[in-house]
C-alpha cells in the first residue's frame, strides 16, 4: 500500500515539498507521549516533530559541487491508539535514516524510525496523521 494512503493529512507534506520524502537525514526535533484521556481510555497518543530539508545540486560534476538547501519544513506527526512503543537515544541532534510505515493486522500499523545518530524507535498504533507542516526560512550563504 502506498505510504501516503496510510497517513491522514499526508497531502500537506506532498503539497509543500512536491513529493512524500523518505526522511533520510531528517532531524527529530521533539517527541512527546500522553496517556489516554478518561473519556477515551484506549487512545494513548504520541507526537513527533521532524525537520525535513530539500536540497538541490549546485555545480554537479565540478570541483565546486555542493548541495544547497532549497526548502526546510517541520512535519508534526500524531500517532493515535498506541499499543506498543520503544524509543532510544534522544540527544542534541537526532538524525534519522528513514521513517517506514507498515500496515499490520487489525487495522494497526508499525512505524519504524531508523536512527543514524540519536533518536530511533518503533511505534505500534492504530492511526498516523500529519497535524501540521511549517515552512522554515532558508538561509542562503553569500
Amino acid at each position: 500500500m502506498e505510504t501516503t494512503k496510510l497517513i491522514h493529512g499526508s497531502e500537506k507534506v506532498v503539497e509543500t515539498l512536491g513529493f512524500w520524502p523518505g526522511f533520510h537525514d531528517a532531524e527529530v526535533i521533539s517527541f512527546s507521549a500522553s496517556p489516554a484521556l478518561p473519556l477515551d481510555a484506549n487512545s494513548p497518543i504520541a507526537n513527533l516533530v521532524v525537520r525535513v530539508r530539500q536540497y538541490t545540486e549546485v555545480g554537479a560534476g565540478t570541483a565546486d559541487y555542493e548541495l544547497a538547501i532549497t526548502k526546510s519544513i517541520l512535519v508534526n506527526f500524531n500517532f493515535g491508539g498506541i499499543s506498543d512503543i520503544s524509543i532510544s537515544e534522544f540527544n542534541h541532534q537526532n538524525v534519522i535514516n528513514s521513517i517506514k510505515f507498515t500496515p499490520i493486522e487489525n487495522g494497526e500499523m508499525v512505524v519504524l524510525i531508523e536512527s543514524i545518530w540519536g533518536f530511533g524507535g518503533k511505534i505500534k498504533c492504530s492511526s498516523v496523521s500529519v497535524e501540521s507542516v511549517q515552512e522554515l526560512p532558508v538561509v542562503v550563504r553569500a
